[in-house]
């Protein structure tokens, strides 16, 4: 057994963290758990009312393993959310009420030969990272090999790691940026022609974002349909990460961009079904999509599903929900490394463990 607990910040993760390796991790990952070689618990949402208008305490747990990887990963948040409507539109937000405007999200690692924790980390950046890469799988899969423009909705971080990720995936030759505040979306393209170097514009509606885009990614906090399927050009690969739950039906996509689907991904077709996610469940609902014609992403990634048949083809892939899997994928990488660096701080692991039997 290891004789310590490693404890890793952001900070720290930042500083060992890979793309290339978070975005390997995944997929050997989705593979492992089309050949049966993966294990996982659906993500739970336990909320508790408070008073306060639209705000509600919740707390989500999920987790995973990979056979014969040696870890089971736990990731944890415990957030109070704010859901109602900002300018006239429906959103949700964390909000910040930890000591000092903080968050309160982990990531545990679990020995399964030795049973105690090895190491506890943040799971800020990799949660944005996993996400993402997530994401640029998709696009790997089902873009056109030829597809360089972008049109990106949303100017948060996850949709920074979504521009990341994707300019790994594809060389992207024009960018165009929509985010409700001019001003977030005007130093977002700005921040993308100075760090990545790409060719990104921000502009003044969704719409002028997504016509004639190659590549559509919405990586917002929307809670109602962002993109309109008559906007999209032929061939166009669709992204969308809002995924909701039983008690907040949310959408970023309209029944068009559905109805318009050549083929349909979800990241995780048993969590949309537990969750009821809005952007596949209304239009399964409403007899536009079936389940069984949605693909589960495990088997696009190992090659047991359709991909892109036409060039004129629309695909879209809907991340909805995040899996204790990708966790387990992406976190033991980070602490290996880190551990390979010396980096972060250490607890006493006995701390931890107990001679009395529970």
């Amino acid at each position: 057994m290891a004789d310590d607990l490693l404890l890793l910040d952001n900070d720290e993760i930042a500083g060992v963290f890979d793309l290339a390796a978070c975005m390997t991790a995944l997929e050997q990952a989705y593979r492992a758990a089309a050949d049966g070689r993966a294990v996982e618990r659906a993500r739970s949402q336990t909320r508790v009312p408070l008073d306060e208008p639209g705000v509600t305490y919740c707390f989500k747990s999920m987790e995973g393993a990979l056979v014969g990887q040696g870890y089971m990963t736990l990731r944890l948040t415990s957030d109070a959310v704010f859901e109602g409507r900002v300018n006239g539109k429906a959103r949700r937000e964390k909000l910040a009420r930890g000591p000092g405007g903080t968050y309160c999200g982990l990531i545990l690692l679990f020995s399964t030969r030795d049973v105690g924790p090895v190491a506890m980390l943040h799971d800020g950046l990799i949660q944005l990272a996993r996400v993402a890469c997530t994401s640029a799988l998709s696009v790997r899969l089902l873009a056109r090999e030829d597809a360089a423009d972008l049109a990106l909705l949303g100017a948060g971080e996850q949709a920074w790691w979504h521009l990341r990720a994707a300019a790994a995936v594809r060389n992207l030759k024009r960018v165009r940026i929509f985010s409700p505040t001019a001003d977030r979306r005007e130093s977002f393209a700005a921040r993308a022609r100075q760090e990545l170097g790409v060719a990104a514009e921000a502009v003044g509606s969704a719409q002028d974002a997504v016509s004639g885009a190659d590549m559509v990614i919405a990586a917002t906090n929307a809670s109602e349909p962002v993109i309109d399927g008559r906007w999209l050009a032929p061939g166009a690969h669709v992204v969308s990460i809002v995924s909701g739950d039983k008690g907040s039906t949310r959408r970023e996509l309209d029944d068009e961009t559905m109805r318009r689907a050549a083929l349909v991904v979800a990241h995780s077709k048993a969590g949309a079904i537990e969750h009821r996610n809005g952007d596949l469940a209304g239009p399964v609902q409403a007899s536009i999509l079936s389940w069984e014609k949605i693909v589960d992403l495990p088997d696009l990634v190992a090659g047991n599903s359709p991909r892109r048949r036409d060039r004129d083809d629309i695909t879209v892939f809907k991340n909805n929900g995040g899996t204790g899997l990708q966790f387990a994928a992406v976190a033991p990488v980070v602490y290996e490394k880190a551990l390979a660096a010396g980096i972060g701080r250490k607890l006493p692991v006995g701390w931890f463990m107990e001679s009395m039997k529970s």
